[in-house]
């Protein structure tokens, strides 16, 4: 079987076993990423259980057996399910930078910021605490990197939970929601701070400065430049092709952004991340020949492009999360431990930044909203296996915190913003 047809083979299989997943998901009220990340772990141990040549490759990205090319088939599979994968995570974070914008970011006040900054310390230093008590030995290069995943919140599954109760404009959702793109945009610069030490291969304070100055700078020219010149990239490509002009140009913007952060030494996601910022910004803003009827179209028409592409590539990187993961490691006492230790630091970290939040407020439901790590949390820790900064023990106890995490969060917040809502809205609802 050539390399072409093993690939098309594969994603034929596998799409319909994504298919299969996500219904099984819906039909159980759980996250589709959980399935999704279920199933990778399920196939990737199958396949390497069965000697399947792609799956030990997955398996064992940093091995010095994949860069034997004694089977081209399994690396060429391996190579490009892998960059889709990457660009499922590209799109991901730019869909998550289209659901908020710059002026939203402003408009979150200093309670918003408050719960963000507890909520990446307070993970950050009780799992600090707990390695140093249980005698876990940790390189700094790790800590930065647990920090980083941990800070981490997950827009998408806490925003469904509070849309579906239709309490999307009450305060602590808005608290909810404003301190979750402050984490993520929090996690990304620790993201990128330890990406860059783990490719100079030490710990330099003047690297860590630089890499830090690097994302202020992108970040200014995001805020100062990134609409006016997203604004006339989008009329102009626009009037050369008004059927799909503005559309392509939102994927542009969001490969080239990416490609940007990628030069400045950045993860891409940064740059994508960025570049959601941006398209919002810009179609969230009329000038003066356009209504905001067809502002409103044009971002649904962006939404509407980028959507499906999301919807295929975005499972197909949880799928390969999850094949990254290797079932033995379930059995270590050790990755258990782990597992134990980071979900008991990721809850309470979270519940603790509540406190940030007004005593008038509901600060529990602040905090269980905040705990759910998510696609964003897989992200990092996607980022981290692929520079070798996390060892296998790690990756797998990580994982188990990101199953946790987000599959306690839907009902816990439920429950808790249910109990002091108006009778008639339970009786219209339950």
């Amino acid at each position: 079987m050539s390399e072409l047809s093993f690939l098309l083979f594969l994603l034929t299989n596998l799409l319909l076993a994504l298919m299969a997943t996500r219904w099984i998901s819906d039909r159980l009220c759980q996250p589709s990423v959980l399935g999704e990340l279920l199933l990778g772990v399920a196939v990737g141990n199958l396949g390497v259980w069965l000697g399947v040549p792609f799956f030990r490759v997955v398996m064992n990205l940093n091995a010095s057996e994949t860069l034997s090319l004694s089977d081209p088939v399994a690396i060429y599979a391996a190579s490009v399910f892998g960059a889709l994968a990457e660009i499922g995570a590209v799109l991901l974070l730019f869909s998550v930078g289209l659901e908020t914008s710059v002026s939203k970011m402003n408009q979150v006040g200093k309670q918003a910021a408050a719960v963000a900054i507890v909520g990446v310390i307070a993970p950050l230093g009780i799992a600090y605490l707990a390695c140093i008590v249980l005698h876990i030995k940790m390189p700094v290069i790790g800590h930065l990197f647990l920090a980083a995943t941990l800070s981490a919140t997950s827009i998408g599954i806490t925003a469904s939970v509070l849309k579906e109760m239709g309490i999307l404009n009450r305060c602590e959702s808005e608290i909810i929601l404003g301190a979750a793109v402050i984490d993520d945009v929090l996690g990304l610069i620790l993201l990128a701070i330890v990406s860059r030490i783990a490719t100079q291969g030490e710990i330099d304070l003047w690297l860590i400065g630089q890499t830090i100055g690097t994302s202020l700078l992108l970040g200014c020219i995001v805020i100062w430049f990134g609409e006016g010149f997203a604004s006339l990239g989008d009329r102009f490509f626009n009037k050369l092709d008004q059927h799909n002009g503005r559309q392509f140009f939102a994927l542009a913007i969001a490969f080239g952004f990416s490609w940007v952060a990628e030069s400045f030494g950045l993860a891409a996601i940064v740059g994508a991340f960025a570049a959601g910022l941006v398209m919002n910004d810009r179609s969230a803003i009329a000038n003066n020949n356009e209504s905001k009827s067809t502002v409103k179209q044009q971002r649904d028409s962006l939404t509407k492009t980028v959507a499906p592409l999301e919807n295929f590539l975005a499972p197909l990187f949880f799928l390969y999360i999850g094949m990254q993961v290797d079932m033995g490691d379930f059995l270590d006492a050790l990755t258990l431990l782990l597992a134990f230790v980071f979900s008991i630091c990721a809850i309470v970290g979270k519940l603790l930044c509540g406190l940030a939040a007004d005593t008038q407020l509901n600060r529990l439901a602040v905090g269980i909203g905040m705990i759910p790590r998510g696609e964003v949390g897989l992200v990092f820790l996607s980022v981290g296996r692929g520079l070798g900064v996390i060892g296998d023990s790690l990756f797998a106890a990580l994982v188990i915190v990101v199953f946790v995490t987000t599959l306690i969060t839907p009902p816990a917040l439920k429950w808790t913003l249910l109990q002091e809502l108006p009778q008639n809205y339970l009786k219209e609802n339950m």
